[in-house]
């Protein structure tokens, strides 16, 4: 009874928060059961999730009511970890009953990407031919979903990754009682200005000619860098002024929150203009679309406007990792090609909504190895290496190699498996990067339009590299050598 007692205790910040993330899935489902019913479609699909979500977040919250404000390694990578299912799982359920998917392999698989924003789809339905309600939940889902990675890369990924090494030790524990109100502010704050960018890109869409509620719906999975448009979306509308709107979008979702949040509250643009991190993602974005651009003119794919119109479009839609497709790029050079599939690795700016590596991750790294070029040609030199004229502790040096490794690893062996399906080479590798990154239209360049067609066993194994990918890896191997360690002492 006592070791019960005291494994409850252990985990009543995990209950909060669990109970927390479940009310908020059950308000936002109210959201499309009142549209349902001003169009007169299905609500019930809605309302039935809804009091589910809601009854279980209220049992969650109970089991947490005596939190003591303290948290532990092992006690914060568990709600990384299982919070994506807890959104899928409830994610799911209007798509089951509404009957659209079915088989609750396909409907998990969807709700799996929706949450994590990769944007890959099994539904073999048009926008135009499914329920108003179900576009609205599907965009709230991605919208949500990006919401939730910002929030946790805020507040609780940093009370996770700041207390363990290369070891990865879950002995270790924090206490926040002052950061406790801190995570709430850091919440707060990201919610802010994921929601002001959402309504900035929201207007775009209305001005490029779209609807309220298209411009609504596409400024949500735009802004959660989802990119979960129908199939040829862009590509059937052959619209500049959508496609710039989408663009700049993009682009958006892919700074980083705490310099935007800097940026309004101290009203200096100057703050994001000194920004080394965005400067080298600008940098990054005109490079590659200039580099894509002119081979695309190079080699008489398009004429030179053209060119640079698809070529900036598809490099902001790949480097943010979006994925909206605005021209036929699986049709295009194996450089232009080439150069969409690395830059999903990339992804945006450190803490933005998108996937990948992360651009100040890659900056870290590529100043460590000329450090270790200049150490190596003058051995008593003392250098450091800088990012904002700051200095990087060895020890985070230390995370960022090891989180390469991991993500490198992860991504080979996910390969792999794929490829057992029967697909090509390259498709395993587009669907593995699709999944890992966020960007899911990695697939696009190789010829998969659709996972419809996938065994089943190809979806579980793709939702759980969607989640792997979500949890910045470090937390699955907390539980991973938390779990082997338990094993072990009870053997």
């Amino acid at each position: 009874m006592i070791k019960f007692q005291r494994r409850k205790r252990q985990l009543d910040i995990f209950w909060l928060l669990m109970g927390s993330v479940a009310e908020i899935m059950g308000l936002a489902l109210f959201v499309p059961f009142a549209d349902s019913l001003l169009w007169h479609e299905e609500g019930w699909i809605f309302l039935v999730p809804a009091v589910l979500a809601i009854a279980l977040g209220l049992s969650f919250s109970w089991l947490g009511r005596d939190h003591k404000r303290q948290i532990n390694v092992w006690e914060g990578a568990l709600f990384m970890v299982l919070v994506w299912p807890l959104l899928s799982i409830l994610g799911m359920m209007p798509y089951v009953l509404s009957g659209i998917l079915v088989n609750p392999v396909d409907a998990f698989f969807e709700s799996v990407a929706a949450v994590t924003t990769t944007g890959v789809s099994c539904l073999n339905y048009a926008r135009g031919d499914m329920m108003r309600g179900l576009v609205l939940w599907h965009s709230i889902l991605n919208w949500l979903g990006g919401l939730n990675f910002i929030i946790i890369l805020s507040t609780v990924l940093p009370q996770v990754s700041g207390c363990f090494g290369l070891t990865l030790s879950a002995r270790q524990s924090i206490f926040f009682s002052p950061v406790w109100n801190k995570m709430a502010e850091s919440a707060r704050q990201g919610f802010g200005v994921y929601a002001s960018l959402t309504a900035l890109s929201c207007l775009l869409y209305l001005a490029a000619g779209l609807d309220p509620f298209s411009a609504l719906t596409q400024a949500m999975v735009t802004l959660s860098s989802s990119g979960s448009a129908e199939p040829g979306y862009f590509l059937a509308r052959d619209s500049i002024p959508l496609e710039l709107a989408a663009g700049v979008s993009m682009l958006l979702s892919g700074l980083n929150p705490l310099l935007c949040w800097k940026v309004w509250d101290r009203l200096s643009f100057r703050l994001m203009l000194r920004d080394t991190e965005l400067q080298a993602y600008a940098g990054l974005f005109l490079a590659s679309g200039a580099l894509v651009a002119w081979n695309l003119c190079r080699t008489g794919t398009y004429d030179a406007a053209e060119s640079l119109r698809y070529g900036l479009f598809q490099v902001a839609a790949f480097l943010s990792t979006g994925g909206f497709v605005s021209a036929p790029c699986w049709d295009w050079p194996d450089f232009s090609r080439l150069m969409l599939f690395v830059l999903v690795f990339v992804g945006g700016c450190i803490g933005s909504a998108g996937g990948g590596l992360k651009v100040m991750r890659l900056l870290v790294l590529m100043r460590m190895s000329m450090t270790e070029i200049r150490h190596t040609m003058h051995p008593h030199m003392v250098v450091s290496i800088k990012v904002d004229g700051l200095p990087v502790p060895m020890k985070i040096v230390g995370r960022i190699l090891s989180f390469f490794f991991l993500f490198l690893s992860i991504f080979i062996i996910s390969t792999l498996v794929i490829s057992l399906s029967g697909i090509s080479l390259m498709q395993a590798m587009g669907v593995a990067a699709g999944c890992l990154t966020s960007a899911g239209s990695t697939a696009d360049l190789f010829g998969i339009w659709s996972f419809a067609e996938a065994p089943g066993w190809v979806k579980l194994f793709c939702t759980f590299i969607m989640i792997i990918g979500r949890i910045e890896l470090f937390s699955f191997f907390v539980l991973l050598d938390g779990g082997i360690r338990s094993v072990g002492r009870h053997w």
